[in-house]
């Protein structure tokens, strides 16, 4: 019996305990969270998908080899066992040839897209611990080209390019910015909280750039943001708090050290009795630093900026929805910290740092109203305050030694008193003392986006045919609120006699603060679109069109030639697609709009463009002989944009008339206002053009783990708006920009991948190049004296300047050229070469040095891997081909503090080793880079940073308490590490050119951070 009952166990469980071990479940995961609709196949055997949660289970039939794949993310192979429950992160991928990247106004699959787009995902850059979406970009797509011009807090976005430059106007550079299909500004797009984007792609060729004709001219940046899919509510948390520093630390020489060069000056400067050298006494006590108000020694950099500040970042999303309503909402905060130490008095309760505060709202709902209906409805706002302390730019206050002097005056009065400059010009209260007590400037901003749409399916009518609408309104409101006190009481302390002296005109205690405000942007923009699509297929053939009308009216207050007067575009877009059996593919686009900036008869223009492509792996002969290529694809495109982004006035074709000063009349005297006249209108005026041809090759190998795309590029950008420089001065009369210049713009782009897998542990690898170089082909100047005057056939912004010959010695100065001017150079100045061979230096010796101030080469290397949990990625970024100066307090004697590069300085002794001039207190000395730029203060500014390092891990499931589905933690690193090649400047690559340098400095972060999802 016992037996039996044996036997009948045995035979009812062993099946359940078969099934048990050859079943396999688990999760599959990205770093945000669950990702629904994963594919997990048995090699030869079952396969199943992710449910909405993420979660899986697979019958194991033949193999216990499982492939885990999904559009946009690196396949992975796991082996397993039976009854495992398994957890899987996928890696984001970029080499997917089915994967949708946006376009403008619509999306197209990789493998059958025959236009330039380049796209990456938000999750790839959302843990970069920046405010500015664009900082985040620099390194990771081929064509995008950026410089960070400043770190301080709220302005410390990237100006950035798409390939390059092309147009002689400044402001006519600047890429179209495209957020969900509706124009952003600079400002405005770094005012996007990232976790709010989806993804991000940049158009360069005609044929994605046509469709926005009169604007497409630079390229365009195209942002998506994310939107709720069906399912049970995800909520999402991520906190972030991070450590700020200087890219670079400045360092000035001390008390003792600068009086020794100055001494030295003097000396070398002949007449110069205005000040007396220091005497031996002096230099003893700076040396012994036993005289703190006597001879007082104050690094000002290092006692106003400190070592370290903090910034944070919190952002909650959720996401979710039925059938019929889906709903995506996020809100953010960001709060960055400048680098000043407080100074603030007690009880004035004000903030006088630097600071950015930023709170971010957004909401996205998409509703289908019936089965053929869709509507959406997005908003977006956010706030935003930038303050700045009112006592100036702090960092140019430190660099200037015409403000203050390290033994300018103590920190502080031994009594605690504020004191002053007293051995200065201006005799200012020191930067502390203004910074405690002359209060902030801080500017308040507020974002609105609304926008309504709908999309009717017309089936009805043919299949594949929609008709979609929408309005958009976005509006900027800001102002400055200004805390201001003008006057302070400020001691001279002297110490021999202990007793202190007012300076004259200042008061004895301190005044109330005074509040003024002030209107900044005050402005909105109103878009209407309306368009049909049609996308289908038959049988091998697939037809996709667009007819897209397009209005938008953009009004401003602030300009009194023309406030709040409307500025109004409209066009009209055609775009049609045809592929046979995704192996032939050819795209036509044509757009007619214009701009009102323009007389209505050159108001309107007609862009065309035409882009081919020829997928050679999906001939069937390709794939026998290359069964290891996934994808060859060759493809071309050619087409003509333009560009309305013009200097001067509005309406370049009306005639300018401004108003002048008073004029008396009568025997009494009786002002009566007057006009004169302005430029002269040009009635022919209109936008500039561009002819853009473009040839790529795109090629996927080893089951898409090796990619490659290749571009080739040549625009020529003509009908430029300049103004004329060959009309001769006695005309007597400005005129407008005309449209008479040209430019070639030609260069290449690289982009590699290589995604592949060791076991549990994934890795992948990504490079990107760019190289442009454009040349002036004309702009109207004069015929230069000497051909090495002419700047046409140059790079655009090219600096000229004079050629470093060596320095002035006692043996070659009697045959050296000598400058104009009665300037007499004495050995240790800077000699240049005599280009025309007169025997004296000037204007006419100089000629092109250098490169431009944007580089000319761009490029990122990406290195990434995970392991079960773990996670890692690395950005190194470099630019290369572009120069940048210095100038006055950034770097020339009695004008700058004293730094250590001024030690290098010529002197008898160094003569051989020297790398700075001699020293001289006169500023227009001819190795003065205010009076005599040359290329030894032009330098090449290549670098290679350590931009992004990110560590992160993902915690188990089995970790996580109440309803986390997922947790994340990670460290992440910004502007980690740079190397430069100069040594002259104490200065980031990025500084703008033939400035002082002083704007705020880039900043180094170290940030901690932490993912929940519930």
């Amino acid at each position: 019996m016992k037996r039996a009952l044996y036997n009948v166990i045995i035979m009812v469980f062993v099946p359940f305990l078969t099934f048990a071990q050859s079943t396999v479940t688990g999760i599959v995961k990205n770093s945000a969270g669950p990702l629904s609709g994963v594919t997990i196949s048995e090699k030869g055997g079952n396969s199943v998908q992710t449910d909405r949660n993420g979660r899986f289970s697979l019958s194991l039939t033949r193999n216990k080899e499982l492939i885990f794949t999904s559009v946009g993310y690196v396949s992975q192979e796991r082996t397993v066992k039976g009854g495992e429950d398994l957890e899987i992160i996928l890696q984001s991928s970029s080499q997917d040839i089915n994967e949708v990247v946006v376009i403008g106004f619509g999306t197209t699959k990789k493998l059958t897209n025959t236009g330039a787009v380049s796209s990456i995902k938000g999750t790839e850059i959302r843990n970069v611990p920046t405010s500015s979406v664009q900082n985040a970009l620099t390194g990771r797509l081929p064509g995008f080209v950026s410089v960070q011009r400043s770190g301080q807090p709220g302005r410390d976005a990237s100006d950035f390019y798409i390939r390059g430059v092309s147009s002689l106007n400044s402001d006519g550079n600047q890429p179209l910015i495209i957020v969900d299909d509706i124009e952003y500004t600079y400002e405005q797009l770094s005012q996007i909280n990232v976790n709010e984007i989806e993804s991000i792609s940049i158009l360069k060729d005609a044929s994605t750039t046509a469709v926005f004709g009169i604007k497409g001219a630079n390229g365009v940046l195209v942002v998506k943001t994310r939107r709720g899919e069906s399912g049970t509510p995800r909520i999402n948390f991520r906190a972030e708090s991070g450590m700020q520093s200087p890219v670079t630390r400045l360092n000035f020489l001390n008390a003792y050290e600068s009086a020794l060069l100055w001494n030295e000056a003097i000396a070398n400067t002949d007449g110069d009795n205005t000040n007396q050298p220091f005497s031996a006494e002096s230099l003893e006590r700076f040396r012994l630093g036993d005289d703190p108000y006597g001879h007082p020694d104050i690094n000002w950099y290092e006692r106003i900026f400190k070592p370290v500040s903090f910034q944070y970042n919190t952002n909650v999303d959720i996401s979710g929805g039925s059938e019929s309503i889906r709903y995506f909402i996020s809100g953010g905060a960001f709060s960055q910290d400048g680098n000043l130490y407080t100074f603030s008095n007690e009880g004035d309760q004000i903030n006088n740092n630097y600071y950015y505060r930023r709170y971010n709202l957004r909401s996205n709902l998409d509703v289908q109203a019936t089965k053929s209906l869709k509507l959406r409805l997005d908003f977006r706002t956010n706030f935003g305050n930038i303050n700045s302390p009112r006592a100036g730019n702090i960092v140019g206050e430190v660099f200037d030694f015409n403000k203050i002097r390290p033994w300018s005056a103590p920190f502080l009065n031994p009594n605690g008193s504020y004191t002053y400059a007293n051995d200065t010009q201006d005799l200012l209260p020191t930067v502390n003392a203004r910074l405690a007590t002359a209060g902030y400037n801080l500017d308040r901003r507020n974002d609105i986006n609304i926008l309504f749409g709908g999309t009717q399916e017309l089936d009805v009518v043919t299949t594949g045919l929609s008709f979609s609408t929408r309005i958009a309104y976005a509006s900027v409101e800001s102002n400055v609120r200004e805390q201001a006190r003008d006057e302070i009481p400020v001691y001279r302390y002297y110490p021999y006699t202990d007793s202190y002296l007012l300076k004259g005109g200042s008061p004895y205690v301190l005044g109330n603060y005074t509040l003024r405000a002030y209107q900044g942007d005050y402005n909105n923009r109103m878009n209407f679109q309306a368009n049909f699509n049609y996308d289908r297929t038959f049988g091998m053939h697939h037809v996709n069109s667009l007819l897209l009308y397009n209005r938008e009216s953009y009004k401003t207050k602030g300009d009194k030639s023309t406030n709040w007067i409307p500025q109004n575009f409209q066009g009209f877009t055609w775009r049609t697609g045809y592929n046979y059996s995704e192996k032939y593919l050819v795209d036509l686009t044509l757009a007619y709009n214009g701009s009102d900036r323009f007389q209505s008869d050159k108001r309107y223009g007609l862009f065309p463009a035409v882009s081919v492509g020829y997928n050679l792996s999906q001939e069937n002969f390709f794939k026998e002989a290359f069964h290891f290529v996934d994808l060859f694809k060759l493809r071309a495109s050619y087409g003509v944009v333009g560009s309305d982004k013009v200097a001067g006035d509005r309406y370049l074709f009306q005639q300018v008339y401004n108003g002048g000063g008073g004029y008396s009349f009568g025997e009494t005297h009786q002002s009566s206002g007057t006009i004169y006249e302005g430029n002269l209108g040009n009635p022919r005026v209109t936008w500039e053009k561009q002819r853009s041809f473009d040839v790529g090759l795109e090629m996927n190998v080893l089951n898409n783990k090796f990619s490659l795309v290749v571009d080739y590029f040549n625009n020529i950008r003509y009908d430029q708006l300049v103004t004329s420089q060959s009309l001769p001065i006695h005309i007597g009369v400005g005129v407008s920009p005309t449209n008479i210049a040209r430019v070639r713009n030609r260069g290449v782009e690289f982009e590699l991948n290589y995604n592949d897998h060791i076991g549990a542990f994934n890795y992948n690898i990504k490079g990107v190049l760019t190289y442009f170089k454009n040349k002036i082909l004309f702009q109207d100047e004069p015929m230069p004296a000497y051909p090495w005057l002419k700047l046409t056939g140059h790079q655009i912004n090219q600096p000229i300047g004079y050629l470093f010959d060596g320095f002035y010695t006692e043996e070659n100065m009697p045959d050296s050229p000598k400058p104009t001017g009665g300037y007499i150079v004495q050995p240790g100045d800077l000699r240049y070469k005599d280009l025309n061979g007169d025997g004296i230096i000037d204007d006419y010796d100089r000629t092109t040095i250098g490169r431009p101030n944007i580089p000319n080469t761009s490029f990122g290397l990406t290195l990434g891997g995970s392991y079960k949990g773990f996670s890692f990625s690395a950005l190194l970024q470099g630019t290369t081909g572009y120069s940048f100066s210095v100038q006055g307090s950034g770097i020339e004697p009695f004008q700058s503090q004293f730094q250590p590069i001024h030690q290098e300085r010529w002197t008898p002794e160094t003569a051989s080793t020297a790398m700075f001039p001699r020293l001289t207190t006169n500023p227009t000395t001819i190795s003065s880079p205010s009076s005599y730029m040359s290329d030894f203060w032009l330098i090449d500014a290549t670098y290679l940073r350590l931009k992004t390092v990110e560590l992160g891990y993902q915690l188990p499931d089995r970790w996580l308490p109440f309803k986390i589905n997922n947790a994340r933690a990670y460290v992440s690193g910004y502007n980690l590490f740079t190397w430069t090649n100069y040594s002259l400047y104490q200065q980031d690559p990025e500084v703008t050119s033939n400035t002082a340098g002083d704007a705020y400095q880039n900043q180094r972060v170290i940030n901690l951070g932490i993912q929940i999802g519930l």
